[in-house]
């Protein structure tokens, strides 16, 4: 038993190293952000060499009703209540007008893997 738990113990160490987690608050509306991937990628810093690898969205959201309900972004599905829908504006013509209220992004960016995107640029 003893080396399993080693092992578990290690394997954590070795992903901080490539990944890590940036966890930031943000304010949804139906029209914002644009992109939640754009919001992502725009939150990994200035000139950074590392590439969204993921990202989730968590809050709540009210609809016309005005009951709150959990919201989620998470694999590019939107989750009211356990219900998937393909974009705030389908959750918008279920529920009616959306308020969201304390959402946060937490994003996964790790190092592109050597030989991955960035290639030829020359040019000026």
């Amino acid at each position: 038993g003893r080396s399993v738990r080693f092992a578990a113990e290690k394997t954590p160490a070795i992903m901080a190293a490539t990944v890590e987690t940036v966890t930031v608050d943000l304010d949804v509306t139906v029209s914002s952000p644009a992109t939640f991937f754009g919001f992502a990628d725009s939150k990994k810093g200035e000139g950074s060499k590392k590439s969204v690898k993921s990202f989730s969205v968590t809050g709540k959201v009210a609809g016309a009703d005005g009951e709150e309900q959990d919201f989620e972004v998470k694999d590019c599905s939107y989750i009211v209540g356990g219900t998937k829908y393909a974009s705030r504006k389908a959750i918008k013509k279920a529920i009616g007008d959306l308020t969201f209220s304390g959402c946060s992004m937490t994003i996964e960016v790790g190092h592109r893997p050597w030989g991955y995107g960035g290639g030829g640029g020359g040019g000026g």
